[in-house]
């Protein structure tokens, strides 16, 4: 008897103890492949945060820097080390965050960010982000993080007088002609450093234009080229999954009705790539097309004059030197 009751004794002792430990164990393995899993694409994000429409949207900080806002469909990696964003990130729906406004030019617009990766760091976090669309940040509060209720933000419909087609097609000459100049002085080296130069090879700006330096490998003018890319970037719905054929996703957080309106958005946007953080926070908070792509030909072409400038200045040096 006294057998059978240490045996009984000892079944239970030995079983009992590994059900918590069993039970972490689960528990620790389901968190891990929870992190695991990749955060929703840039059109799976965008399209459960529109229909949710939560309450509240967190905001995080962008880096000041030469570009400022990020435009739909510019992706960029941020180190997140302040301690309200890195709550905003543990408060973000659908790997959806906005970005907190810092400057009067946007006029109350922000962006819409999609995460896509977040690493951890020994201070912080790094995270990989695409601006997938605009939205109108009010109501800013601030707790563990900044927060604001958000709704998305639309271009106007344009008015019947004006030619779209007429726009892009100006527009895209005064690039070609941007890009041609742009090539030429970089080709040939002025003589002598100016001080002052509009020309800077080491951060590839010109005229206090941000101008895009061997970026993809598409055809084209800077133009067409940067249009493609922010268009690729918002294709990638899945890592290992091919890019979707089209925006139709994000049609209605842009408020268009067809592709067409949406790669016409899309390439107003493109062609404010290239400015200053200035005009591209002015360009992301103007709420109609034609006027965008109006600002960004004016922009073109200032940048455009100061480049003819400096070709004579340059001319000038070749022949006195």
């Amino acid at each position: 008897c006294e057998v059978l009751w240490m045996m009984a004794l000892w079944i239970a002792f030995s079983h009992r103890p590994e059900q918590p430990v069993r039970r972490a164990c689960e528990a620790r393995a389901a968190d891990c492949s929870a992190s695991s899993n990749p955060a929703p694409s840039a059109f799976m994000g965008a399209s459960l945060w529109l229909k949710a429409q939560p309450l509240s949207l967190p905001l995080i900080h962008l880096p000041v820097d030469a570009c400022g806002v990020l435009l739909p469909g510019e992706s960029r990696r941020i180190l997140i080390e302040r301690e309200d964003d890195l709550a905003a990130l543990n408060e973000m729906q659908f790997a959806c965050v906005g970005v907190l406004p810092s400057t009067p030019h946007c006029a109350g617009v922000s962006t819409l960010l999609n995460v896509r990766e977040t690493r951890r760091q020994e201070v912080g976090a790094l995270i990989e982000v695409v601006s997938v669309g605009r939205i109108h940040a009010s109501q800013i509060e601030h707790d563990r993080c900044f927060t604001a209720h958000a709704r998305p933000a639309f271009d106007g419909r344009a008015e019947p007088d004006i030619d779209i087609r007429k726009l892009v097609a100006e527009l895209r000459s005064t690039a070609e002609q941007h890009d041609t100049i742009r090539r030429k002085l970089r080709s040939t080296p002025l003589p002598v450093r100016i001080p002052g130069s509009f020309l800077s090879d080491e951060v590839g700006t010109l005229s206090g234009m941000v101008v895009p330096t061997g970026r993809g490998t598409h055809p084209g003018s800077w133009l067409e080229q940067e249009c493609a890319r922010m268009r690729e970037e918002l294709c990638v719905t899945d890592l290992d999954a091919a890019p979707a054929a089209s925006l139709e996703r994000l049609h209605a957080l842009w408020g268009v009705p067809d592709e067409e309106s949406a790669e016409l958005l899309l390439l107003s946007f493109a062609a404010c790539a290239s400015l200053t953080a200035t005009q591209r926070a002015l360009a992301c908070g103007t709420l109609d097309t034609a006027e965008r792509l109006r600002y960004a030909r004016r922009c073109l072409l200032e940048g455009t004059k100061r480049m003819v400038a400096q070709a004579a200045i340059r001319d000038a040096l070749e022949g006195v030197l």
